[in-house]
């Protein structure tokens, strides 16, 4: 088409990706000034004797199903519609393009960072799993690179179309990440989901896709029959247990499988432990480390991965001091591990242990300054939470962040009573 294109509100300014359905474009929403993805579905798949009224219809309640995903591993679907002649879904846009080109030998990320983007991953289509959807055209394309590790998954909703993307050529690569129950046309899961990431895991490790051939029937034949070399022997520094992973991921038989996202998850997050990250802490550690801390207990998982990408993590030596009394305050802090010393005028006043808040009076009361000193008794992990980061938490996320914050200042209070009344009988 001639650009730029308008579309009811949307004007189509340049083609950022194609796929086996349609094209995506840059586009800007000119009543909220907001940039977008606009997907045009292909006219072919529209005139597909297979696209009915019923697809249709299942594609919108797909499509709706979707828009209401919100997790910030995924990419939020704005509007959708379809008709005999048309269709198209309107997508957030995500500018730092797919995985597509982490997929090249010469262009490898580090055997950390793939496992850093399979974890997230994992965390996206778990939820979107419990909200009773299966993505089914996992692939490299369909995962959005927003900055590092930082990962959306894209193209939710468009499932009812895998009919026709079984039958693509080849050279499209769609069919190379579809499990042998997606081929075959049998019922499809999570486990489907899983294989798929696998082989995405796969290629951003080598450089190669497990199962190669030039033509589509010699690929669905290896897929049906040949044995997959483990990474490790295309790539030098990859693990055993890594290995493990991805095999059991891409196993012939579901069964062979992980059995749920959250056994993939631990076995992900292990080998993480297992010193194979030469970062001080991976985002994977820091959604374990705050999703076990009771007092984040009723956050979804979606909010534990707000609060992940709004932190900055540090480790403290035993004696530094984190926060001196009358500083001003621009941020607070949650401690993931070890003790603090609290001290006032050089007074003892309390001990902060692993998964309490401190420094919390300052967002509280906005340009006080600090109220006391905290020292590290032991050797420290802190998360760090600038204020500014945290008005940019989703409404319901910071809601829940506050009514946490003021639980632990009650809790602080109760017990400072209890020590008054201790100290003077």
């Amino acid at each position: 088409m001639d650009l730029p294109y308008r579309l009811g509100k949307y004007e189509l300014d340049k083609k950022i990706g194609i796929g086996a359905t349609g094209e995506v474009y840059h586009a800007l929403d000119t009543f909220s000034g907001r940039e977008v993805a606009v997907k045009l579905l292909d006219e072919a798949v529209l005139r597909d004797r297979e696209f009915n009224e019923t697809a249709r219809k299942q594609f919108l309640h797909e499509a709706a199903l979707a828009g209401r995903l919100a997790h910030p591993h995924v990419v939020s679907i704005l509007e959708a519609s379809v008709t005999e002649n048309s269709g198209y879904i309107v997508m957030e846009y995500v500018p730092g393009g797919s995985l597509v080109r982490h997929t090249y030998h010469d262009n490898l990320l580090p055997v950390v960072d793939v496992l850093q983007i399979i974890y997230k991953c994992c965390s996206a289509l778990e939820y979107a799993f419990g909200q009773g959807i299966v993505h089914r055209d996992i692939k490299p394309g369909n995962i959005m690179v927003v900055s590092g590790t930082n990962v959306k998954i894209t193209d939710f909703g468009s499932s009812v179309f895998y009919k026709e993307q079984i039958t693509q050529a080849v050279t499209e690569g769609t069919p190379s990440y579809m499990s042998l129950e997606h081929i075959k046309g049998d019922c499809v899961s999570h486990l489907s989901d899983m294989y798929s990431l696998g082989i995405v895991a796969y290629e951003l490790l080598t450089g190669r896709l497990p199962f190669e051939a030039d033509t589509l029937v010699e690929l669905l034949y290896n897929i049906s029959i040949k044995t997959v070399e483990p990474p490790s022997v295309r790539r030098s520094g990859i693990p055993p247990e890594l290995d493990k992973i991805i095999l059991r991921m891409i196993a012939r038989d579901p069964d062979d499988r992980y059995p749920t996202w959250t056994e993939l998850k631990t076995e992900i997050a292990k080998l993480g432990r297992l010193g194979m990250s030469e970062q001080d802490i991976s985002d994977s550690e820091k959604f374990g480390i705050l999703r076990s801390m009771h007092g984040l207990n009723e956050f979804p998982d979606p909010e534990i991965w707000e609060l992940v990408q709004a932190s900055q993590w540090r480790k403290l030596p035993v004696g530094a001091v984190a926060l001196r009394e009358d500083e001003p305050g621009q941020s607070m802090y949650i401690l993931a591990s070890g003790t603090m010393r609290v001290t006032k005028q050089g007074r003892p006043l309390n001990t902060i242990k692993d998964g309490e808040f401190f420094g919390e009076m300052a967002y509280i009361l906005r340009g006080s300054g600090r109220q006391a000193t905290l020292e590290a008794m032991s050797d420290a992990t802190v998360a760090e939470f600038a204020f500014e980061a945290l008005e940019k938490l989703s409404a319901d996320c910071e809601l829940r962040f506050v009514k946490s914050l003021l639980r632990s200042m009650t809790n602080r209070l109760i017990a400072a009573d209890l020590s008054i009344v201790r100290m003077y009988g």
